[in-house]
């Protein structure tokens, strides 16, 4: 007989966001990033019911997202697009993938606009 599970239980799924250039910058303020996800992280359609199933903290410059419920890296691109616009960061910084779960926010490279401007 095959073993019962529930329907909420996922196998852990890490997410990494290196929010190293902005922070680096002092345009990111990675704490308030922080206490954004935990706010508006929805589990079962229920804000902020974060529970056991998805822990979120920080390391140095990264912050680290564990989750066991259903949760995808388009749900956290979404919210980080959310808190930049918020913050009306958006113009300058971008929401990128790196690897499988690792992800930056990067600047917009403007050098090439400025070189054409000059023109």
């Amino acid at each position: 007989m095959a073993p019962i599970t529930t329907k909420n239980t996922h196998a852990p799924k890490k997410f990494v966001v290196d929010t190293s250039a902005p922070v680096e910058n002092a345009v990111f303020d990675q704490e308030a990033y922080v206490k954004f996800l935990n706010e508006r992280i929805k589990v079962d359609g229920i804000l902020g019911n974060l529970g056991d199933a998805i822990t979120i903290s920080e390391e140095g410059n990264k912050v680290i997202v564990v989750s066991t419920a259903k949760f995808s890296g388009k749900y956290l691109k979404y919210l980080t697009k959310k808190f930049l616009k918020k913050n009306q960061l958006r113009d300058w910084i971008r929401f990128v993938s790196v690897k499988r779960n690792q992800y930056q926010l990067q600047f917009y490279s403007i050098a090439d606009d400025e070189e054409e401007d000059e023109e």
